[in-house]
This record gives structure tokens, sequence and C-alpha cells, in this order.
């Protein structure tokens, strides 16, 4: 059972759309922030997770994955992490912006 997924998809996915959904017009003028930093942390954060593993710093557990790996790395990894974790991070960002701008 990809549990690993479920758990990214409750913590990540559903906050990210959540304040995309009150926040749309307001995030969707930040495109290119959001894109770069999505370029970043995919190039970056591919690298570091893939020395780790190659390094035996961690390891994944296969059976709570969804099997599906890319170079040692599960696809959880890519699609929770890297565009959910970002997502959320510069979500709560802008948000957090966007009130303290009104002060």
């Amino acid at each position: 059972m990809p549990i690993y997924l479920i758990y990214l998809a409750v913590f990540f996915a559903l906050p990210v759309a959540i304040l995309w959904a009150v926040y749309k017009k307001e995030f969707s003028k930040y495109k290119k922030t959001i894109l770069w930093s999505l370029f970043f942390v995919f190039t970056l954060g591919w690298f570091w997770d893939w020395m780790s593993y190659k390094t035996e710093v961690w390891k994944y557990d296969s059976a709570k994955t969804a099997g599906v790996w890319i170079s040692g790395i599960p696809i959880e990894e890519f699609i929770g992490f890297y565009l959910f974790g970002t997502l959320l991070i510069l979500s709560v960002i802008l948000t957090v912006r966007k009130y303290v701008s009104r002060s």
C-alpha cells in the first residue's frame, strides 16, 4: 500500500489545494517565482536525494511506496516533496506576505 503517497497527499497536496482555491488570483502574480523555485528544488533536491541514496545515508521502504522509482528515488518524493512541498512553502509565504503587507 502506498502509505507514503497517502501521507504526502493529506499533509502537502490538500493544504496546497485549499490555499490555491482561496488565493489563486494572488498566487498567479508570482508565476515566475514559483516556476524558478520548482526548477531549483527539482534539480538540487533530486541531486541531494540521489547522493543520499547512493551513499546509503538513507533508504526508502519499498513496501510503503507505489513502487515507481526514478534513479533509486520513489516517485512520491518527486510529487510530494519536490512539487507539493515547494508549493506549500511558497503558498504559506505568499499568504503571510499578503497579510503582513496590509499592516
